[in-house]
């Protein structure tokens, strides 16, 4: 008998063939986007779960105005007061970790890799284990401890004790140590380079709570904590929130994260929709077919056939058309897989997990299916269902609601891509020296390469010793304590402080609305932009004083405001102190900064000429002694805010395209079935007088009427939810009235030409052999 139902089953999907195609393409699709995402969504909430007491372990951070993401977790410098004053604490450490940092073995391509500074309270809170060699890298910046991994990428062998490598300079392997993998905190080499600077301002903090202690509690009693400096009352831990390290991953404060959680989020919910409007889809296809199949149907009843057997019929055919569907998902995951594995970092084996999403998808199937088998009979006998309208309404108003999302995620990144942001960022570039034969003469040898590039044809303007606009250090943001005007009650502004004078603005195109740019030696002048101006409420800021690490600057200038960071961020005030000011050289030389700083050109170039700017840079640096350089796209690095809507707008309008072409395809096998089905009553209409036209819109009536009825409901969702999306960003692009008019006529375009050409075809039959034939 279920060879029977097999072969039945078999024959309906190749009678349909095309339906059937569509709608198992449909499934295929929902079911890849949903089991991927609702597995990296379930990776991303497990980061930090492992660690003994990881529910106990929190992470300091304070709102901020100068930092990307409006957070700041550079509070380490409370370490000494946590430990003496709070006994709830039972653990707390600084660390410092850098990314993008090069590991060079000698004779071979160097890796990128992200280093960690820190003393024996994180290894002890982490659980890092010394697999080799012995602990003095935590006291000599000389050696360096290495994971396996890392040594394993850099000599192919874990045996490398006493070896040399690259980093700034040269340092020996004292250490192999265990990883932190799956982890907010993981690292690649330990260092205790920089380990001085652990105890201050400028590195993130974590503690971990004793078992019986809250931290809802703490935070109250730190909030009230207040110590006398410099003989004035201070509360050094004003503003400073706790969040779970297990929480991290997801939360609003990392601003590491290459796909935001709630764009995960709308991933899975994305191929949740594709599933729902393919099972209706089919579902509706079925129930034509039923009736269409009403008399096989009741000869089966005639000749015994029970319910159950019915069931067994209909449900044979439906569940072969999901595990197909289930069949194509996990092809089209295998095809997916390097991509994904390379965004989200998930490695091994995905099918078991895959397969564990798809049982859900199987039982949602039958569930859906399971009511019009009980009342087969009904389904059957009546002419008329208020499923198929439904069901059509649905698809259509899910197509409209994606295309309308997509529509205006196009729009919002095109207007992001081409605003002005109150500066230059096409067609510059940034050039860092890495490394140079010569370094003895490395200024000159920098300025001879500078003049080179200046003569090249294309190259318009070329600046050296300053940073990039987009690649400002952390060492350049400070308090403004004291300002003209400022009220007691009052605080303390943070701003971002550039050291940069007038070559710099003029390089980048901003504009200066008042006064004037310092010049490379000024050291007692100071440069505002209007977001500072408001902050401080200085109506006429040139002229005015304000107090930066205890040094009085005067205000030359107003900078018209302009954005350096991510677009959902506002403006940050900012405070250009000029390329001497505050004597702040020092420090950064201290932190690493220095050669970095004077190693860079940006270079200004034509249209169109990156490539042929590569190709020379090539020749130049062999002509140079250059043994490594970097060269950025100023417009490539800004790009990087936006790496999330670009993938989240590939793939809406991947299934976008997939739901259209499902909803045309229910469309035309629907119209192609109710032709077949009302063959005898248009014959008569045509008997009666009916024109071709008159039978196009007796169907066009139909299907416009539920275009209208699911736009009306697609729309003011769609509108909701993205001008709620679109309220996250600084510049938002309007939306527009001919956005739903072009939306709205391309669906009813794709409607006509779907129904046209079959109801056509259908009218100009010759209705006398018709009705013979019925």
């Amino acid at each position: 008998m279920i060879l029977h139902y097999l072969k039945i089953a078999w024959r309906n999907l190749l009678k349909y063939r095309m339906q059937s195609f569509v709608n198992i393409f449909g499934l295929a699709v929902g079911f890849a986007c949903f089991a991927l995402s609702a597995m990296w969504m379930r990776y991303e909430l497990s980061y930090d779960n492992y660690h003994e007491g990881a529910d106990r372990i929190y992470l300091a951070y304070r709102i901020s105005t100068t930092h990307t993401g409006g957070y700041d977790l550079q509070t380490t410098d409370v370490i000494p007061l946590l430990k003496e004053n709070f006994p709830e604490v039972e653990t707390v450490c600084g660390i410092r970790r850098t990314k993008n940092r090069e590991l060079e073995v000698e004779g071979q391509v160097p890796i990128k890799v992200t280093g960690l500074v820190a003393d024996t309270t994180f290894m002890n809170l982490f659980g890092i284990k010394v697999l080799s060699g012995d602990t003095d890298f935590l006291h000599n910046d000389r050696k360096i401890a290495i994971t396996e991994e890392t040594a394993l990428r850099l000599y192919g062998t874990t045996d490398v004790i006493g070896k040399e490598l690259r980093i700034f300079r040269k340092v020996t392997v004292g250490a192999i140590i265990s990883a932190l993998p799956h982890s907010n905190l993981t690292f690649d080499y330990w260092t205790s380079e920089g380990n001085k600077y652990l105890a201050s301002s400028g590195n993130p903090l974590l503690i971990r709570l004793r078992e019986d202690a809250d931290i809802e509690t703490l935070s109250r009693k730190l909030e009230a904590f207040r110590q006398i400096k410099d003989g004035k009352e201070a509360f050094p831990f004003k503003n400073i929130q706790w969040m779970p390290l297990t929480k991290y991953r997801c939360s609003k404060i990392n601003t590491e994260q290459t796909v935001r959680f709630t764009y995960l989020l709308m991933f899975s919910t994305i191929g949740g929709l594709v599933i729902i409007v393919t099972l209706f889809n089919y579902l509706s296809l079925f129930v034509v077919r039923m009736r269409i199949r009403n008399r096989e149907i009741q000869l089966r009843r005639v000749n015994g056939s029970s319910r159950r057997s019915l069931f067994l019929l209909f449900g044979t055919e439906y569940t072969a058309l999901v595990l197909f569907a289930g069949l194509l998902g996990m092809v089209l995951v295998e095809i997916i897989l390097p991509s994904f594995r390379s965004m989200s970092g998930i490695s091994g084996t995905v099918y078991k997990e895959a397969f564990s999403f798809f049982l859900p998808v199987l039982l949602l199937s039958w569930l859906m299916l399971l009511p019009f088998i009980v009342r087969i009979r009904n389904i059957c006998q009546t002419g008329r269902s208020f499923f198929r309208p439904f069901s059509i309404g649905l698809q259509m108003s899910v197509s409209i609601f994606f295309v309308f999302v997509t529509a205006v995620l196009m729009k919002q990144l095109y207007y992001l891509s081409n605003t002005d942001l109150g500066w230059e960022r096409k067609n510059i570039a940034s050039l860092l020296v890495v490394r140079m034969n010569d370094t003895e003469n490395i200024f000159k040898n920098i300025a001879a390469l500078r003049d080179d590039i200046a003569r090249l044809s294309y190259v318009t303007q070329t600046i050296d010793n300053h940073w990039s606009l987009l690649a400002q250090p952390a060492i350049m943001r400070g308090e403004v304590t004291d300002w003209d005007g400022r009220r007691l009650d009052e605080t303390p502004i943070q701003m971002v402080m550039p050291q940069e004078s007038g070559a710099f603005t003029d390089f980048y195109g901003m504009k200066l609305l008042e006064g004037h740019m310092m010049t490379p030696t000024d050291k007692r002048y100071a440069v505002i932009n209007e977001t500072a101006a408001r902050m401080m409420a200085i109506r006429q800021p040139i002229g005015k004083h304000l107090t930066v690490k205890g040094k009085t600057l005067e205000i030359v200038g107003l900078l018209k405001d302009f954005h350096i960071n991510a677009p959902t961020m506002p403006v940050q005030p900012m405070l250009f102190i000029g390329e001497n000011g505050l004597g702040w050289k020092e420090e950064m030389a201290a932190m690493g900064f220095m050669d970095s700083h004077n190693g860079r050109i940006l270079i200004k170039y034509q249209d169109g000429y990156y490539k042929e700017l590569q190709k020379d840079l090539e020749l130049l640096s062999q002509k140079h002694g250059l043994q490594r350089y970097d060269l950025e796209r100023t417009e490539d690095l800004y790009q990087e805010y936006l790496q999330s809507e670009h993938l989240l707008l590939r793939l809406l309008a991947f299934v976008s395209t997939v739901c259209i072409l499902v909803s045309a395809f229910g469309i035309f096998s629907m119209i192609t079935l109710s032709c077949e089905r009302r063959r005898k009553e248009v014959a008569i209409r045509k008997v009666n007088g009916a024109r071709v036209g008159d039978i196009l819109g007796l169907f066009a009536r139909e299907y416009l009427l539920l275009l209208a009825a699911a736009a009306v409901v697609a729309f003011p969702v769609g509108y909701v939810l993205m001008k709620r999306w679109l309220e996250s960003y600084v510049e938002q692009t309007p939306l527009s009235w001919w956005l739903y008019a072009v939306i709205f006529l391309g669906m009813a375009l794709l409607v006509a030409l779907c129904i046209g050409w079959r109801v056509w075809r259908a009218a100009n039959e010759n209705p006398a052999e018709v009705i013979k034939s019925e």
